[in-house]
């Protein structure tokens, strides 16, 4: 289907719909948007903001409010005494982590399910009904164990992200 000026339509407000309702109660971010708001407004808010994310998506740009976090020190034990024993967390808005979820589903996760063939996406843990973190820091201990074997030092770069 295509949106307005032959933009493709990479969400329809139906979907749109379906998301915000089945939003689940969240901590806001910097711009004091609730999420019970956005799911008691579906009906009126799901046609302008799948406008608003095929746009986003078309277009390959994102608000700059909506890049924009509050960090939060989330404790790690019980009883917390000192600042190691907190992690920070970092709370984007709702509708920032509602287009993340929207790229993810209809982008990141078809394209690891079918890859290119000169790509291998073998080592890939998240977004997978299959993966868990137990199997990624497994792998990824064989790896740099197996590396360091013959090199001096090993740089590992990975990526978190979660979905709604």
């Amino acid at each position: 289907m295509a949106g307005r000026a032959g933009e493709a339509e990479v969400i329809t407000e139906f979907r749109m719909f379906a998301i915000l309702d089945k939003l689940k109660n969240t901590a806001t971010g910097l711009d004091l948007l609730p999420a019970w708001f956005l799911h008691l407004g579906a009906p009126v808010f799901c046609g302008p903001l799948a406008r608003l994310f095929n746009k986003s998506i078309a277009t390959s740009t994102i608000l700059k409010q909506w890049k924009m976090a509050a960090i939060a020190p989330v404790p790690k034990i019980a009883t917390s005494r000192e600042h190691a024993d907190f992690r920070p967390i970092f709370v984007t808005s709702v509708l920032s982590r509602v287009l993340k979820y929207v790229v993810v589903r209809e982008f990141i996760y078809p394209a690891l399910l079918e890859p290119p063939a000169q790509l291998s996406y073998t080592d890939q843990y998240a977004s997978r009904p299959t993966g868990s973190t137990t199997a990624a820091v497994i792998a990824i201990l064989q790896s740099v164990t197996e590396l360091l074997s013959c090199n001096p030092y090993v740089v590992v770069i990975a990526l978190d992200h979660k979905s709604l």
